[in-house]
């Protein structure tokens, strides 16, 4: 659900809905703000390296091994 159909669902709701969702609003913008998170590049990359029993030019035939393309 988008930002706009949120906005046009609270037109429909009664005054005590609506003051709970102002609670949970309120509650939510208290948080203290989260530190930016890793890109994927960098969550992939913590992966490197672990994964065991693959050939060793994995990385640079990958489309042989997944695809059955010739290898470079």
């Amino acid at each position: 659900m988008g930002l706009n159909e949120i906005i046009a669902e609270l037109s429909g709701l009664s005054r005590s809905e609506l003051e709970q969702v102002g609670a949970k609003l309120n509650e939510l913008l208290q948080r203290k703000p989260q530190p930016a998170s890793r890109n994927w590049g960098e969550a992939l990359s913590s992966f490197a390296g672990t994964v065991e029993g693959l050939p060793a030019d994995y990385a640079v035939n990958h489309d042989h091994y997944l695809r059955g393309v010739p290898k470079r």
